[in-house]
């Protein structure tokens, strides 16, 4: 078991945003988590093969719209919202874990830790990050999304107990608006052979890694994508320039098309993303390069992280793809995403990005 301490927490915050496939929060908010919540704390971090089989687990977050996200800190919501929780299901919570891999959701998480005796797991539910509740790996495995609980910046909280995902999904969304769009959230009670059975491992101990790597590259002036993909085994896909950004917004949903006109050796190549908050497929020069569950991922020419929230028409911007986890690989978790792709204009099959980039030169 290691602790984390601040300036882990700033590693995860750069790293875990630039993991954060597009989404999952901004770097300014997530540096805000650190800064305001944890810095002069420390978490247990504890490695998911150290999980006792019969231990009570489960994972909290913030959930909202990336916009809100971006004007309004975090500070206690999901620490209130695992208050709630443990208040109506008479279970006591040894350890939390994240939803996803994103620097923001990732503290968020870590915040529910605050003056608890309870550790965080090296692991998440999805290893990218995610827009809906029902595409992580915890839902695909068949562990039950409720009971869980919500809490506002006000104190405000529900905690609901059904079996019916569909139905779970359409109360938090309900509850979501009334609070403006941004709310902690503990869901997926669990057990610690469940967390084994349906999590990625290791990816808060992979953030940090990404974020000490491009910390450091930054400091010696080297190369900060390379850096990143030397941590990760991912691929480059462009090194260009944005010239074209077309979103829509629908309640916590941002729909959104980025056009990236390549530079430097990339000149004469583009690439356009579709994401719905997140990333999930990415075109190159007209051919399909990378689809969901691959990671599509961004990073400033500086080695500065960027999401789909905070993305500017003429940023200078490097995407890059890494191939999906082993859990992904099922069929009833490739399952998740085929209504979002094929809202998107995708109705194949998941073939990794790098056996594509394979094919591509054969």
């Amino acid at each position: 078991m290691k602790d984390l301490l601040y300036g882990d927490f700033l590693d995860i915050a750069l790293g875990g945003t630039i993991l954060g496939t597009g989404g999952g929060g901004s770097y300014g908010a997530a540096r805000s988590i650190a800064d305001r919540v944890l810095k002069r704390r420390h978490v247990r971090l504890l490695d998911p093969k150290d999980l006792h089989a019969g231990s009570q687990v489960v994972s909290t977050a913030a959930m909202g719209s990336p916009e809100v996200m971006l004007k309004r800190p975090l500070t206690t919501e999901t620490k209130l919202a695992l208050d709630a929780l443990e208040s109506v299901s008479g279970r006591q919570f040894k350890h939390v874990i994240p939803i996803e891999t994103s620097g923001y959701n990732i503290l968020a998480c870590l915040t529910s830790c605050v003056g608890r005796d309870i550790s965080v797991i090296d692991a998440d539910g999805a290893g990218r990050s995610i827009p809906r509740l029902g595409q992580t790996l915890f839902h695909a495995y068949g562990i039950p999304f409720s009971p869980f609980a919500l809490a506002d910046h006000k104190g405000r909280t529900i905690a609901v107990s059904t079996g019916d995902f569909p139905l779970s999904d359409r109360i938090a969304l309900n509850a979501l608006e009334y609070y403006g769009w941004l709310a902690g959230l503990a869901c997926f009670p669990m057990t610690g052979r469940q967390v084994r059975d349906a999590c990625v491992p290791g990816t808060i101990s992979l953030a940090r890694q990404v974020g000490a790597a491009v910390r450091e590259a930054i400091q010696s002036a080297a190369d900060p994508l390379l850096t990143v993909l030397q941590v990760t085994g991912g691929m480059e896909l462009i090194r260009g320039k944005v010239i074209g950004i077309q979103t829509e917004t629908d309640g916590s949903y941002t729909f959104g098309t980025l056009r990236v006109r390549g530079t430097g050796s990339d000149s004469g190549s583009a690439v356009s993303i579709k994401s719905m908050n997140e990333n999930m497929i990415a075109w190159k020069d007209g051919k399909l390069a990378a689809v969901a569950p691959d990671r599509i991922c961004y990073i400033r020419p500086d080695g500065g992280p960027v999401t789909n929230a905070d993305v500017s028409q003429g940023d200078s911007i490097h995407v890059f793809v890494i191939e999906a986890q082993q859990p992904w690989k099922s069929d009833v978790a490739l399952g998740l995403f085929s209504e979002t792709l094929s809202a998107m204009g995708y109705n194949g099959s998941y073939v990794a990005a790098v056996r594509r980039q394979v094919g591509a030169h054969n």
